[in-house]
């Protein structure tokens, strides 16, 4: 997998800009807040249809315009293609998606590009709440999994509709109909259906990771710290092992589950907490409101974990993904390294470089070179960005 081309016009800091990328290792270098990753962020825009730094897209259009435009050219799986993605702010912002100049519609990840990207806020899957784990999860089925995206879309849709009814039935102050029971068991239905199946894939993918990162946390700490997960799908209605406070199901027998039963299950907690889910105006059951947990050597690394042994997880997991990934497509995806080599040793940029050869395309941003292991520069094309431009290139 190849970029070749990215060029993005009023976009983030840029007015208009365009990267040349090299086959190997491009490294972007300037101060911060220059529009480095701003660069990734147009690039994974295009590889996954989101972005982890904005609530909206008009945060991506430049100050005083109303269209952005990202445009990338890459080579993947025999083909080429050019893929570019137009943002119109109006009363609501719009997006246009197109292939080859084709109009794409459908699902928002529209492209063949697949990226995997170690960054600063990485360490936010142990510091942050649960919602940073399922968001990366999530992110990770759908490179290995391209219809997840379409299905976490409508479970959220079905999310959102039900906590309207929800809202409306808290208006009406427990004078509830039998149509209104009937309608919300509509919903309910739907929710567990797309729910158990959001959990099934989560679960697979869990599964395949796990080995490998644990694989890497044993290579990082030298046999010292042994990695372990739990998957949190709380329920009360069968026999569970304990996870503190939370009762959770095992992985290995969530991924023994049929999606039938996962159903009936959601859709029992769902019936026993309606009037809690009433008074709070929102659905509290369901893959929504789940959670991984990380532990070492038995200690939960979000309590328990040193500074230090927080950021060697983050990266045994980070390096699981590259291999997941690079194992599941046909070439390696391209790896986006937003200012994290300058946070990492010589050994955890050892450790990184192992998985990285040759073959697989890199671009890395830093605010200075210093600290760099030499073999992430030999051969390497070297850009400066300053103030939303590209001055060498």
């Amino acid at each position: 997998m190849r970029v070749s081309r990215v060029t993005v016009r009023n976009f983030r800091n840029y007015k208009s800009a365009a990267l040349d990328l090299h086959d190997g290792r491009n490294v972007l270098i300037g101060e911060n807040a220059q529009g480095k990753t701003n660069l990734l962020e147009a690039i994974e825009l295009i590889a996954s249809g989101r972005s982890d730094r904005s609530s909206s897209d008009r945060e991506l259009i430049y100050r005083g315009e109303n269209q952005a435009l990202i445009e990338v050219s890459y080579h993947s799986a025999g083909y080429s293609e050019t893929a570019c993605l137009l943002l119109t702010a109006g009363e609501r912002t719009s997006r246009k998606a197109k292939i080859n100049g084709v109009i794409q519609s459908g699902s928002r990840r529209f492209a063949r590009l697949t990226t995997v990207s170690f960054k600063v806020s990485d360490l936010d899957l142990l510091r942050g709440g649960p919602k940073h784990r399922r968001d990366w999860l999530d992110q990770l089925v759908c490179k290995l999994k391209s219809s997840h995206f379409e299905l976490t879309s409508r479970y959220d849709k079905i999310i959102q509709q039900r906590n309207r009814l929800l809202k409306l039935f808290f208006e009406k102050q427990g004078r509830l109909t039998g149509s209104d029971i009937d309608e919300l068991r509509v919903w309910d239905k739907q929710l567990a259906q797309y729910g158990s199946q959001i959990i099934k894939q989560r679960v697979h993918v869990l599964a395949q990771l796990l080995p490998l990162a644990e694989l890497h946390q044993s290579d990082i700490s030298g046999s010292r710290e042994r990695l372990t997960a739990k998957y949190i799908f709380k329920t009360d209605e069968m026999e569970t092992e304990s996870d503190g406070e939370a009762t959770v199901i095992g992985i290995e027998q969530l991924s023994d589950m049929a999606e039938r039963e996962l159903e009936q299950i959601i859709l029992s907690q769902l019936k026993k907490r309606r009037s809690e889910e009433i008074a709070r105006k929102q659905t509290v059951c369901g893959p929504h409101r789940d959670d991984v947990s990380f532990a070492l050597n038995d200690f939960a690394a979000t309590a328990y974990a040193s500074q230090g042994q927080q950021r060697s997880l983050v990266l045994a997991l980070k390096l699981a993904e590259l291999k997941l990934v690079t194992g599941r497509l046909e070439e390696p995806p391209l790896l986006l390294l937003d200012d994290v080599l300058a946070e990492l040793d010589l050994g955890r940029q050892g450790m990184l470089m192992q998985l990285v050869n040759s073959e697989m395309q890199t671009l890395i941003t830093t605010t200075h070179l210093d600290g760099f292991r030499s073999e992430w520069l030999d051969g390497a094309k070297v850009v400066t960005v300053k103030a939303g431009e590209i001055l060498s290139d």
